[in-house]
């Protein structure tokens, strides 16, 4: 696959580095997820707006 064929493509062809698996149900900012947290327990979710 030369370069103008990659240029032409609709989707970007990604490669996902395997050594950030380590990362999975790793929690990287606790402090910030109980406060997003506290602030749906108090607020809540949204309503939808239904559309007529």
């Amino acid at each position: 696959m030369n370069i103008k064929e990659l240029n032409k493509r609709k989707v970007p062809i990604v490669r996902i580095d395997k050594s950030l698996n380590k990362y999975n149900n790793v929690v990287l900012f606790p402090e910030k997820l109980e406060k997003a947290n506290e602030m749906l327990r108090k607020v809540g979710l949204p309503k939808q707006v239904l559309s007529r």
